[in-house]
């Protein structure tokens, strides 16, 4: 990427009405231009130029369905992008607990994966039964969690060309610790979703239901009874 390139990127987050979009658009699911106009508070008008800007950047994309437009993030490659903005974020000397809401910060969706307090701990629970370990700074999955997850029915392997990784850190912003992303973590919140171990509340919040903490324990042997 260029100078020129980088700049306008740069140009397009520097403007507070369309990162509160691309905010929404953060859990991953695809809006129309009135719903994200809600959500940055602004007229449908003033959120469609600025979702023009958006696209002509290659930061989001749209697809119609009907006579119904959604717009979504462009690729997984602009989560991250969002995500290492959110990590500088959650670095600098910035109280930020009084603006958290609980729920927000208990358990929520980080693009594709779990974020928040649950994540958190279930990433240090991970590494406590050896299912993942560090190699300079990297996690990696073992053998032993390959083996859980794949009793679970999630697929441990990469997609044959796939340059996203296994499994990655992500900085929680609310709480200042890693969580774990990257395709697995990914599949996981995919199955959370599927087999209601979790719900989505509003915008990026999540519920984990009773049988997502059962299922948790049994499958993963983690106990989020004590998580708060």
């Amino acid at each position: 990427m260029g100078a020129n390139e980088l700049a306008e990127i740069a140009r397009l987050l520097g403007d507070t009405t369309r990162v509160t979009m691309l905010d929404a658009l953060f859990d991953g699911r695809s809006y129309t231009v009135s719903e994200l106009a809600h959500h940055a508070r602004v007229a449908t008008s003033t959120a469609s130029e600025h979702l023009s800007k958006l696209l002509d950047g290659g930061l989001v994309t749209i697809e119609a369905q009907g006579r119904h437009r959604y717009f979504r993030l462009a690729n997984p490659e602009t989560a991250t992008l969002l995500e290492t903005l959110f990590e500088f974020t959650a670095q600098q000397p910035i109280e930020r607990s009084t603006r958290v809401p609980i729920d927000l910060a208990y358990a929520r969706s980080c693009y594709d994966h779990l974020a928040g307090t649950v994540a958190v701990a279930l990433a240090e629970h991970l590494v406590s039964v050896d299912a993942v370990t560090h190699h300079d700074t990297v996690p990696q999955l073992t053998d032993h969690g390959h083996g859980l997850f794949t009793a679970i029915g999630i697929a441990t392997t990469s997609p044959t060309g796939a340059t996203r990784p296994l499994v990655r850190y992500c900085l929680d912003w609310s709480e200042r610790r890693h969580h774990l992303a990257g395709a697995l973590p990914a599949a996981l919140l995919d199955h959370m979703l599927t087999e209601h171990w979790c719900a989505r509340r509003s915008g990026r919040s999540l519920r984990i239901t009773e049988t997502g903490r059962q299922s948790l324990h049994q499958h993963l042997g983690f106990d989020i009874t004590n998580v708060t």
